[in-house]
């Protein structure tokens, strides 16, 4: 699924990644009379892969969590909290997809639920 979602890393973020000390130290500078490389809105795919990432660190926790349950006691509102998590991470995460990809996917779960 986070594949699915996930717009393809641009040339300009990859020149981020790739040169992040440089770009810090000059503070984005791209020549004179131009804007810094850093302006303009945070790419999606910085969102995209943000909230994935968020995703699998909250299903991880859970995960160890349950993992631990089958020792020791746990509470059931750690257990609530985590499952919110995982929740909130993967709907931040979809909430980026196109609408119209949602609606055809929800109209599929439908159908195979039937």
């Amino acid at each position: 699924m986070f594949d699915e979602y996930s717009n393809p890393v641009s040339y300009k973020q990859k020149f981020l990644d790739q040169n992040a000390f440089l770009v810090y130290y000059t503070k984005g500078f791209d020549g004179p009379k131009r804007p810094s490389i850093e302006e303009g809105e945070v790419p999606i795919q910085t969102l995209q892969y943000g909230f994935r990432n968020d995703a699998w660190q909250a299903m991880d926790d859970l995960l160890s969590e349950l993992d631990f349950g089958l020792t020791e006691t746990i509470r059931t509102d750690d257990l609530s909290k985590l499952i919110d998590r995982v929740i909130s991470a993967v709907d931040s995460y979809i909430s980026l997809a196109p609408s119209s990809q949602l609606d055809e996917a929800f109209r599929l779960s439908i159908n195979k639920s039937i």
